[in-house]
């Protein structure tokens, strides 16, 4: 084991006292995540509603009631916000991300004294539209938080005062009265959600970085061999268990520590929400990492000069980025190629990431997409010891 770490050590050394490394690891991939952010802003299914982006810093179920009241009308496109973006609305309204940005403050339920934040530019025609429905839905919350207090207060009960109180509130969502319209063809095709903006090119760019980063990691074998410090290594009392295990471990930490750079960047700066669930994020990354440390290791043992390396580092770039939707989304492809596309592991990547920052799922959502990257990645690292061994 502490040989395998005193490889893996070396390997990391070589990498990052290379000044590239910033380069392709941090610089590149934040530019290309903002220009394919702006480039990436197109209308999700067509939907010329206003966009209503809402961050609930109460998290209570009366201040849940926001949402569902402003789906209900049918006037808004809801697009949830994570906490850290609060402070940040101004910005996402003048950048022109959402038509209007409603914050839901903190003690919301309990209080008689604060109202919703409503943030928009009152000229544009799309954020009057969206002031309308958001001026009802609060006038909704702020008559069930007063009718809930007021039948606290006749039964002179504190205990159940907050419970009336989000009861109210949820008898908005069971009006006396509904009309339903009932259609005699047949059911329109159902739309599928398509990604634009940072949802897109953040988890985009990180996935398509992390494979070009084999490129670095892969060149260090061939200048091993090439120098014949890997017929010195082999010589010395290691294995090459042992050799090959340092050299992933070393890919593996490299692939990793850039990820959560970019996504920790992709929170902060872009309004990624991936904090919503990190723990799902960190399962997808460590898996895709795992596999691009395979990845490399298998160009590595099969590439003989630094320009084979590079050739085949940038088709493996190219194939699995562009066909695993790191560059544009699948849902904008037909039903083959984007079957087709999740014949890869990049494809599986794309849509953990996904699966928590456009769909607000759990850790659950992304353990199957884990599971098939892991089992890529265990795919070519057994290619490429084999290959190793040959040699």
């Amino acid at each position: 084991m502490t040989r395998t770490l005193v490889i893996a050590a070396k390997d990391l050394k070589q990498i990052l006292l290379d000044r590239r490394s910033a380069i392709f690891l941090v610089l590149m991939p934040v530019a290309f995540t903002a220009f394919l952010g702006i480039a990436f802003r197109w209308p999700s299914h067509n939907d010329p509603r206003p966009v209503v982006g809402l961050c609930d810093l109460d998290s209570t179920p009366l201040s849940g009631q926001a949402s569902k009241l402003l789906e209900s009308g049918g006037l808004v496109r809801v697009e949830q916000l994570g906490r850290a973006v609060a402070g940040k609305a101004d910005d996402l309204v003048r950048r022109g991300r959402y038509d209007l940005v409603l914050v839901v403050p903190a003690g919301y339920a309990e209080s008689t004294g604060l109202a919703l934040q409503a943030v928009c530019d009152r000229t544009e025609p799309q954020a009057q539209v969206a002031l309308q429905a958001v001026e009802a839905a609060g006038a909704r919350l702020d008559i069930s938080a007063r009718v809930g207090r007021l039948v606290a207060g006749v039964l002179r009960t504190d205990a159940n005062a907050t419970a009336l109180v989000e009861q109210a509130g949820a008898g908005w969502q069971e009006p006396a009265l509904s009309i339903r319209r009932e259609t005699t063809g047949p059911a329109p095709a159902r739309k599928r959600f398509v990604p634009n903006g940072f949802a897109q090119s953040s988890p985009g760019t990180l996935v398509q970085f992390a494979i070009f980063g084999v490129m670095t990691a892969a060149m260090l074998l061939v200048l091993e061999r090439r120098s014949r410090t890997l017929g010195r290594i082999l010589s010395a009392p290691v294995t090459r268990a042992q050799v090959i295990a340092g050299h992933v471990l070393a890919m593996f930490v490299v692939t990793f520590l850039q990820g959560l750079l970019l996504i920790v960047l992709g929170q902060l700066i872009f309004g990624v929400d991936y904090a919503r669930a990190p723990a799902g994020v960190l399962v997808v990354l460590a898996a895709l990492s795992l596999w691009v440390a395979s990845l490399g290791l298998f160009i590595g043992v099969i590439a003989k000069t630094q320009e084979q390396v590079s050739m085949f580092s940038m088709i493996a770039m190219f194939f699995f980025a562009a066909g695993g939707g790191a560059w544009f989304p699948l849902e904008i492809t037909g039903r083959t190629f984007s079957f087709i596309g999740h014949l890869l592991p990049s494809a599986w990547a794309m849509d953990g990431f996904q699966n928590v920052v456009l769909r607000g799922l759990g850790i659950g959502s992304a353990l199957v997409p884990a599971a098939i990257i892991t089992g890529y990645a265990v795919l070519f690292f057994a290619v490429a010891v084999w290959r190793f061994r040959a040699e």
